[in-house]
C-alpha cells in the first residue's frame, strides 16, 4: 500500500453534501497518475460496487486525473483509497490525494470540465471525458438525483467558460499531431510525393478520436495522399472508429507489422508499462527515410530508452507548445470571471430548489395550523404561509 498524504479537510462554505477526492497531475508526477487510470472494465466493476452500496457517485479517470465525486452524507474517502489507490503497482511511492467539499467541490468540477485544470490550459478533450464519465455512471445507476443535475450543470457551465476563454489560438491535441504530419510530408522528395503516406493510429480513445478528426478535416494540408489505419486492443472499438472516419481497421494481433510498415505511427493508447520496448529496435527494418512515431501516452507507450536509426520518436511534451504569456494571462482572466459567474448561477439555482422544497413544507404546516384554528380560508392560509416564510428567511 502506498504512503498517502491527506491535506486537511476543508470546511463547508454552504450546505451542499457534494464531495470530490482524487489524484491528479497538479500534485503528482504525470506518469504515476497515468498508471492509476482505470480501464473500462475496472471502472465498470467499481461503479457496480458503488451501486451495490447505493452510493450516488461519478468516477472520472483520465491520463492526468482519477477522481471520485459523490453526493450525500456517506463517507467514501476510505473506499476510494482502498479500491482505487490500492490498485497502483507502484506501492512504495508517495501519492498526494486532494479533497474538496461543498461549494469548493463544485468549483473543482466546473474548472476541471472546462479545462482550467488540465496540463494544457483550456484543452477541449476533458469536457468530453467528463460527459462520458457522467453517462457511464448514469448507466450504472450511480448518478441520479442531485448529482445528476449537478453534472448536467457542469457541462453547461464548462461550455460557457470555454466560450469566454476562447480556444482558437490553442489547437486540439489532434491538430498538434497533424501539424507534425504536415511538416513531415512537406520535406519529402518530389519523386515520392505521389506515393501514399501510411499513417497508423494505435488506440481508440479520446486522443485517437482527436487525431482522426483533425486528419479528416485537414487532409488537404498534407502534401501527399494518405492511407490511414487504426488498431486497438479492442478490435470492435477500432472497427467502430474506422467506419466513422472511413479508415482501415487493423487487427491488434498484427500491430507490429502495421507499425513497421507505416511512415507515421500515432500512439494514443493507455498503458501502465511501455508497449514498445528497446527490443523493437533490433527488428526495425531499414528505411530510405526515417519513420515518425508520435507518442501521446501518459505514461509513455514507447520506452524512453528505445532508439532506432530508422525511427524518430516524439513524446507528448515535444508537441505541446505553450501560448504566449500575455495571451495565457488574458485567457485565465476571462475564464476565472466566467467560472465565478457560473458558480453564482449554480448557487442561485440551488437556492431556488432548496427554497422551493422548504416552501412546500411550510405550506403544509400553514394549512394544518389554519385547520386546527378553524380558519381554512385562502386568506387565512396565505397569512400563515407568509409569516412562516418570513421567519424562515430571517433565520437563513
Amino acid at each position: 500500500m502506498s504512503s498517502l498524504m491527506f491535506p486537511p479537510r476543508r470546511t463547508d462554505v454552504f450546505l451542499l453534501p457534494f464531495h470530490v477526492i482524487g489524484v491528479s497531475h497538479a500534485a503528482n508526477p504525470a506518469d504515476r497518475v497515468g498508471r492509476l487510470r482505470l480501464s473500462a472494465e475496472r471502472a465498470d466493476a467499481l461503479l457496480a460496487s458503488l451501486r451495490a452500496q447505493q452510493s450516488s457517485a461519478v468516477l472520472l479517470s483520465t491520463c492526468h486525473r482519477t477522481e471520485l465525486y459523490w453526493w450525500g452524507e456517506e463517507e467514501l474517502g476510505e473506499w476510494y483509497v482502498r479500491e482505487v489507490i490500492g490498485e497502483t503497482p507502484d506501492g512504495s511511492a508517495n501519492i498526494r490525494i486532494d479533497r474538496a467539499d461543498a461549494d469548493l467541490a463544485v468549483r473543482h468540477l466546473f474548472s476541471v470540465a472546462s479545462g482550467m485544470q488540465s496540463v494544457r490550459y483550456g484543452e477541449p478533450e476533458i469536457l468530453g471525458q467528463v460527459r462520458r464519465a457522467w453517462m457511464a455512471s448514469r448507466e450504472a445507476g450511480t448518478a441520479c438525483g442531485p448529482i445528476d443535475a449537478l453534472f448536467r450543470q457542469s457541462i453547461d457551465a464548462a461550455r460557457h467558460i470555454r466560450s469566454a476563454m476562447g480556444s482558437d489560438s490553442d489547437p486540439t491535441l489532434g491538430d498538434r499531431v497533424v501539424d507534425r504530419i504536415v511538416q513531415y510530408a512537406a520535406v519529402e522528395p518530389e519523386a515520392t510525393r505521389a506515393e501514399a503516406l501510411r499513417v497508423l493510429v494505435v488506440g481508440a480513445g479520446d486522443a485517437a478520436r482527436s487525431t482522426l478528426e483533425a486528419l479528416h478535416h485537414r487532409a488537404t494540408e498534407v502534401a501527399r495522399p494518405m492511407q490511414i489505419a487504426i488498431t486497438s486492443r479492442t478490435d470492435v472499438r477500432a472497427e467502430t472508429l474506422a467506419e466513422r472516419f472511413t479508415v482501415h481497421p487493423f487487427p491488434w494481433d498484427s500491430r507490429d507489422v502495421a507499425m513497421f510498415r507505416a511512415d507515421i505511427v500515432v500512439f494514443a493508447v493507455h498503458v501502465t508499462t511501455p508497449l514498445v520496448t528497446p527490443a523493437y529496435a533490433v527488428v526495425a527494418p531499414p528505411r530510405t527515410r526515417k519513420a515518425l512515431w508520435i507518442d501521446l501516452g501518459v505514461p509513455g507507450t514507447v520506452a524512453t530508452d528505445f532508439a532506432a536509426s530508422s525511427i524518430d520518436v516524439l513524446p507528448l511534451k515535444a508537441i505541446q507548445s505553450a501560448a504566449s504569456p500575455m495571451l495565457q494571462v488574458e485567457r485565465m482572466r476571462r475564464a476565472s470571471g466566467a467560472l465565478q459567474r457560473e458558480l453564482d448561477r449554480c448557487a442561485r439555482a440551488t437556492h431556488r430548489l432548496q427554497l422551493g422544497a422548504r416552501l412546500g413544507a411550510l405550506e403544509e404546516r400553514a394549512v394544518a395550523a389554519a385547520i386546527a384554528h378553524g380558519d381554512v380560508s385562502a386568506e387565512g392560509v396565505a397569512r400563515r404561509v407568509t409569516r412562516l416564510v418570513l421567519r424562515e428567511l430571517t433565520r437563513a
